[in-house]
């Protein structure tokens, strides 16, 4: 297991990712598709291979490419149907409120997520329904002034979000 601290990524390793992002196994697939979101912050080669990885035929890659790429902030509206569903389908709590996040974060071009959103700001868990209703109210465009305080800082996905390294 890996922290954001200990990542520390040759170009080699890059390359072997954006290698196995298009013909590894699901696994590696999805494990390459989180390690680029944590790399790619400058490097427009990893950002296209993580936008062609929206449309994987595996659940899990598409899950991992949209939250890379809105962890690395992209405002691709691709992102949204996707989001969506992690709002909608998955058990992680975690991955719930970074989808909502994300959303905000994408203001008026997700705008289709508002009734997805608004369920959401229903969640059993508290962060999810936190984020569900910042989302809200950013894409809706409300005056900072009248809005209700939320987390002052985003939340990182790979500094909550664990897993292995390939070897």
């Amino acid at each position: 297991m890996v922290g954001q601290d200990s990542i520390k990524t040759s170009r080699e390793e890059i390359k072997g990712y954006l290698k196995d992002l298009k013909t590894g196994d699901t696994k590696s697939r999805a494990v390459a598709a989180y390690m680029l979101g944590t790399l790619g912050k400058k490097d427009k080669n990893i950002r296209k291979a993580l936008v062609d990885s929206l449309t994987d035929n595996n659940w899990d890659v598409r899950k991992w490419a949209a939250l890379s790429l809105g962890e690395l902030g992209e405002k691709n509206s691709q992102l949204v149907p996707i989001l969506i569903d992690i709002l909608k389908r998955d058990d992680s709590k975690e991955f719930r409120s970074h989808a909502a996040v994300m959303l905000g974060e994408l203001d008026k071009t997700a705008i289709t997520a508002m009734p997805v959103l608004h369920q959401a700001s229903k969640d059993e868990n508290t962060r999810v329904r936190d984020w569900a209703c910042w989302a809200i109210s950013r894409i809706a465009g409300e005056d900072s002034r009248s809005q209700t305080k939320y987390p002052e800082e985003r939340p990182k996905l790979n500094g909550r979000i664990r897993i292995v390294r390939k070897e």
